[in-house]
């Protein structure tokens, strides 16, 4: 009888995928690649206080990012959700890098601004690594219909 090959190609295939995603995705700065915004279609310039609005109406606005421009790193955003009226409910944000197809190892923490109706600090936006970053910010209103919208943002490196 015959020795049956078990998960020898899969094996390979999770090999050849850890080695690949290790050569463009480092974290300690020497391994990652270069890159540069300024040759970047796809994001928009980071300007504070950018707006968007999500398909079902509810305005987004990014305030302020310290530091500002975001950077590879950890940041601090302010988020106003709504027109300046009493928004109560969820904000989550996500970072996710389109080109990699993976988000950021630390979750934004999101946290109500006392005194500023709809305002919320996210802490830390965690961008890692150079590159386009979509970070989707995503609101439900206390018994309300989730809206979100997507800031496409560049960070050089």
């Amino acid at each position: 009888m015959r020795p049956r090959r078990r998960c020898l190609v899969p094996a390979l295939v999770a090999v050849a995928v850890a080695v690949s995603g290790a050569a463009g995705c480092g974290d300690d700065g020497d391994d990652v690649i270069p890159y540069d915004c300024s040759t970047e279609p796809r994001a928009e310039p980071f300007v504070p206080g950018m707006q968007q609005v999500g398909a079902g109406g509810t305005s987004f606005t990014l305030v302020s990012s310290e530091p500002s421009p975001p950077i590879r790193d950890d940041n601090r955003w302010e988020l106003q959700i709504g027109d300046g009226g009493a928004f109560t409910g969820a904000v989550k944000v996500v970072p996710f890098m389109p080109d990699h197809r993976h988000g950021t190892p630390i979750a934004p923490v999101v946290t109500p601004v006392a005194g500023s109706p709809g305002r919320f600090v996210a802490d830390p936006v965690n961008l890692w690594m150079p590159g386009l970053w979509d970070v989707t910010v995503r609101a439900t209103p206390a018994g309300g219909v989730r809206d979100e919208v997507v800031f496409r943002l560049c960070i050089d490196g």
